[in-house]
């Protein structure tokens, strides 16, 4: 078993072997190693949603709104987690948010935690057609 420093020092190298500036990827790291902590399969689904973003296309939302709709293709957890993170301050005045087609869901759980954290309250989500 890797020690959780191994973890996201590991995320964060494949992160940045997959494309992402090294910002990105230091989040990422952070993200699989709080999704690993807690004993879900973050390591696991980080490779798998690699391996898959060889082949497929996937839509980077950078402006967050109430009603995020990706009708084309999925949109990147990654991506999506990170933008969440940067904008919290000015989309906690929302009531609720939705995401329709997130790819692997599991990847944006601990931005939206973190997110959480950061304004210290619950943020009202809804999750379409993952």
């Amino acid at each position: 078993m890797k020690s959780l420093s191994e973890i996201e020092t590991t995320s964060k190298r494949a992160s940045r072997a997959a494309g992402f500036s090294w910002g990105a990827a230091e989040e990422i790291g952070k993200s699989i190693r709080l999704l690993e902590l807690f004993g879900l399969q973050g390591i696991k689904t980080l490779n798998q949603y690699y391996k898959l973003r060889k082949s497929q296309k996937f839509e980077n939302l950078n402006l967050i709104n109430e009603n995020n709709i990706s009708e084309k293709h999925p949109l990147c957890p990654i991506t999506l987690g990170i933008n969440f993170l940067d904008q919290i301050r000015g989309i906690e005045k929302f009531k609720k948010i939705i995401f329709n087609n997130v790819s692997y869901p599991l990847l944006i759980i601990p931005f939206l935690s973190r997110s959480s954290e950061i304004i210290g309250k619950k943020i009202n989500l809804k999750f379409n057609n993952i």
